[in-house]
């Protein structure tokens, strides 16, 4: 085309002009953009921080505080929440503080610590105790098939308060309660004496009792911090609640009756009238001891305030005989006898007979102890005092609903069992092994939690039991939860 030298700087100039014009409406456009996307981002920013935070504390966390619905299976997968069943019932788990404790040279002094509740490595215990909780329950249906939901609560004697933040930390309800008496009002010099040291932690053990005014669950049970649940509870739950406090079908009753285990077969009560579970501490009296007691650790209750009303004041009467133990009828003679072991046993026993159950301790509270007398006086009898006995170091890992960190030894004291007898060495081991893949569960829970990716610890003792979290074996060898 030929175009007019005349015209040409004119078309030049227009052409300039129409290109700034274009430029200037492109930067303009593009800052409006950059703008909008900015603040587009800033919001988006917002409601993720703000949709995050309400997931965090929705969300079915250990406790409703630190541990979300997510579970880790032992394929490394995770799990989410899915639909859950209508919750029966919720259950209370209580534990009791009775001091900081010691980590100087009276750390292994019970009673001038607390007692055993005041070890300061129990916070581990806490820790896992209330994740296999957890895993147990109705927040884990999937894998647990439980239906029924739970809160953690501790009893904190006043002398322990400043240690409760770990307790707070895993979902506890933090309650602070002195001993439920006033030892200077006991009748009994004797009993006032002594119940202050013996047994585990003397009189501060009697913060068990605040089980029984727990009112707002049906069912309390009250476990020692270096517990273990393995399986859901469920049918102890349902035949303790019975049909007249549940909408279970005679058929779900009847099948919960079947699983119960009782010690030595004997028949059980009928559903709805029994008022509490416990099993027995055979280890501590000699064969064919007539009068057995409880075992402190393990006690499932039925709340009521007249059962903790006449607890106190079986305690004030000072109604306990050297040699003869409670009320003179022989409940006494062991470890513990003048506390929570020996007062239950003569509570339910004789005072109300056909209201407590006994469990197997084979399958509940189990402690890889041995049915029969080893040593002294009744060697080889069963500790029991019958003919015949089962050896609980026999059960399949599969069958067996809790277990109690007692002759085992701690699990966060990487032990070796040096002298142990070989049975007994191998189903603690297995117990161990049960309590470190609980706590890797809740360690790799806790990282997702932060967003972060699980470390696996490089511990090298026995990383086939422990899980890496053993550097060496006792104590000092333990990796802490983070």
């Amino acid at each position: 085309m030929h175009l007019n030298s005349s015209t040409y700087p004119q078309q030049q100039a227009a052409i300039a002009l129409s290109s700034r014009n274009n430029q200037s409406r492109r930067h303009k456009t593009w800052s409006t953009s950059t703008i909008q996307c900015l603040l587009l981002t800033s919001i988006l920013f917002i409601l993720s921080l703000w949709l995050s935070i309400i997931l965090h504390f929705q969300g079915g966390s250990i406790g409703d505080e630190i541990i979300s619905d997510r579970v880790i299976d032992d394929a490394d997968s995770v799990t989410t929440k899915q639909d859950q069943p209508k919750v029966k019932a919720t259950i209370a788990y209580a534990v009791s503080l009775t001091s900081c404790g010691s980590t100087g040279a009276q750390r292994r002094n019970n009673i001038l610590n607390g007692g055993h509740s005041s070890d300061p490595n129990l916070r581990e215990g806490a820790a896992v105790l209330a994740h296999s909780i957890h895993l147990s329950s109705i927040r884990n249906f999937a894998q647990s098939g439980s239906y029924y939901d739970y809160k953690l609560i501790v009893f904190v004697h006043p002398n322990a308060q400043g240690c409760t933040d770990v307790f707070k930390e895993f979902g506890y309800e933090i309650q602070i309660r002195d001993t439920p008496f006033n030892v200077a009002d006991i009748k009994s010099p004797w009993l006032q004496e002594h119940i202050v040291k013996s047994g585990c932690c003397g009189e501060k053990e009697y913060l068990k009792l605040y089980s029984y005014v727990q009112f707002d669950y049906p069912i309390v049970i009250h476990l020692d911090l270096d517990s273990l649940i393995l399986k859901p509870l469920d049918h102890l739950f349902d035949v303790m609640l019975g049909d007249r406090e549940s909408s279970d079908t005679k058929e779900v009753l009847d099948s919960s009756r079947k699983k119960l285990s009782v010690m030595h077969d004997d028949p059980l009560p009928q559903s709805g009238s029994i008022d509490a579970y416990f099993t027995r501490d055979y280890n501590m009296i000699n064969p064919g001891k007539k009068h057995v007691g409880v075992q402190g650790g393990f006690l499932i209750v039925r709340p009521s305030q007249a059962a903790f009303d006449e607890y106190v004041q079986i305690v004030l009467s000072g109604d306990f005989k050297q040699g003869n133990g409670w009320g003179g009828k022989g409940y006494g003679g062991y470890f513990g006898a003048q506390q929570i072991q020996g007062i239950c046993s003569y509570f339910y026993d004789y005072k109300h007979p056909g209201t407590g159950v006994e469990l197997n301790k084979c399958y509940y509270n189990v402690m890889a102890d041995p049915p029969r007398q080893e040593k002294g006086n009744g060697a080889g009898k069963c500790r029991d005092g019958r003919e015949e006995c089962q050896d609980c170091r026999e059960v399949p890992l599969e069958e067996i609903y809790s277990v109690h960190f007692t002759l085992c030894q701690k699990p966060w004291k990487c032990p070796v069992w040096y002298g142990t007898p070989e049975k007994t060495k191998h189903i603690c081991q297995k117990f161990h092994g049960e309590w470190y893949r609980i706590r890797e569960d809740l360690e790799k829970v806790r990282a997702l939690d932060r967003q972060s990716n699980y470390i696996q610890p490089d511990g090298k003792h026995m990383p086939e039991i422990f899980r890496g979290f053993c550097k060496s074996s006792q104590e000092r060898g333990y990796i802490h939860l983070q």
